[in-house]
């Protein structure tokens, strides 16, 4: 009984571990509330480190030409990446017209986009560090490809 004890306080740690290490980059929220025609309400709440790692299984070739439109970016990108991990919280973007309102923010190592309108609400939330992983491996994809 105390082996049978054991096996199980072992496989509850490595799961315990796993959870750990799938949510240590962070997680990604994106929820939607839409209100006319029909009310609906979509809330997803996933671990970050799961967009890179599926990145990874796409085919090299089914990113068509973005990756190689990405690769002379990529410089400015890592570097404004690496500055918006840095500074503290900020409003990148605020736009107020008549019915809605659109804010794009940075707070704590994640980038905030709420939409308001007189229809809908949305708010996506994603970590840095899973955005700068996305985007270097759809960079790479490039040098991956058979062209």
């Amino acid at each position: 009984m105390i082996v049978l004890g054991k096996v199980a306080l072992g496989i509850a740690g490595v799961a315990a571990a796993g959870v750990g290490l799938i949510c240590s980059e962070g997680m990604i929220e994106v929820n939607m509330v839409e209100r006319q025609p029909e009310a609906h309400h979509v809330y997803v709440l996933a671990p970050a480190a799961v967009v890179p790692m599926a990145v990874h299984f796409i085919p090299s070739h089914e990113f068509g030409h973005a990756s190689a439109e990405l690769q002379p970016w990529m410089p400015t990108i890592r570097a404004a990446l690496d500055q918006l991990r840095e500074v503290d919280d900020v409003t990148l973007v605020d736009v107020t017209e008549p019915g809605q309102h659109v804010v794009v923010a940075k707070k704590g190592g994640s980038v905030v986009v709420d939409v308001n309108d007189r229809d809908e609400t949305v708010h996506v939330s994603a970590p840095i560090r899973a955005i700068s992983s996305t985007i270097e491996q759809v960079a790479a994809a490039s040098h991956d490809s058979p062209n």
